[in-house]
């Protein structure tokens, strides 16, 4: 793999982290010309990795009472927001929000089709706001990056409005991008202590509308699978532009994190082929 890599033939990736069993197992930095030298040290942008973490926060909020439930019309949180309330249609929910079928400025009907929207996670970020009182780059630190010992973030903010955006913001470590991943393959547990309700985590990546790619989406999380001498290896992931991704295989116990500067103009997803032509196999003998 690492031949293939920094041979250029395969992606322009940055880093390769793989935790499996809770250790880490594997861990390459790859350094292009005219790009960053990038190590275990340096945050590495996550893009709409950033909208899976969001995801969590609402669940937290669920479990502490501040958000009733799914369902609610998102107009009820906020009022202002004249898209929000359509009169000729069924109104946009929190659920379809998180699950990128609000079908805003169409004459799509909310909950029936999927259509990925930044728009959609950033009304999920103002509603967090304000149940909460508190932008999504600041729950974040309290609720899961302190208790997971993540220190080291940037959070982008808006040009507009200033506040952390809740799309596409957030830069960490690729180690912690693992951690994110971790915390979820152990259904909200670190250090055993609950941080996200399990129950959110598992309905939160579970498969809840079919989109046009070969994959799922959930609540801000996606869902797909990689074959492996003909069987089907599932897999949960948080997925960002420029091949991003948190993948998290509960059947190998296993969390992989790929970090690169930009799609390779040959590949669909080399990330993906790295995974099913080196990583699977490998964890597939033990």
């Amino acid at each position: 793999m690492d031949d293939g890599i920094s041979g250029g033939r395969l992606a322009n990736v940055d880093s390769v982290v793989v935790v499996r069993h809770g250790a880490l197992v594997y861990e390459r930095y790859y350094n292009y010309p005219h790009q960053l030298n990038y190590d275990a040290t340096t945050r590495h942008r996550g893009y709409s990795m950033t909208k899976s973490v969001v995801s969590l926060l609402v669940g937290i909020a669920m479990e502490r009472g501040l958000i009733s439930e799914l369902d609610v019309p998102a107009f009820f949180y906020l009022p202002e927001n004249a898209d929000l309330r359509m009169l000729d249609k069924d109104p946009v929910t929190l659920r379809h929000l998180l699950m990128m079928s609000a079908g805003l400025g169409s004459d799509r009907t909310p909950g029936v089709t999927f259509r990925y929207s930044d728009s959609e996670t950033e009304l999920v970020g103002a509603i967090l706001k304000k149940v909460t009182g508190k932008t999504v780059d600041v729950l974040a630190q309290e609720q899961i990056f302190a208790p997971l010992g993540i220190n080291d973030v940037e959070w982008y903010k808006s040009p507009f409005s200033g506040v952390a955006m809740s799309s596409e913001g957030l830069n960490l470590r690729p180690r912690d991008w693992a951690k994110i991943g971790q915390l979820v393959l152990n259904r909200g547990v670190w250090d055993g202590k609950q941080i996200v309700p399990a129950s959110w985590v598992d309905q939160s990546t579970a498969e809840q509308i079919k989109t046009e790619e070969p994959l799922s989406y959930g609540y801000q999380w996606w869902q797909g699978q990689s074959l492996n001498r003909d069987s089907a290896v599932q897999w949960i992931a948080a997925i960002g532009s420029n091949a991003q991704k948190t993948i998290i295989i509960p059947t190998l116990d296993m969390v992989v994190v790929f970090n690169a500067s930009r799609r390779s103009k040959n590949m669909v997803a080399p990330e993906l082929d790295l995974l099913d032509r080196y990583i699977l196999p490998a964890a597939l003998k033990d």
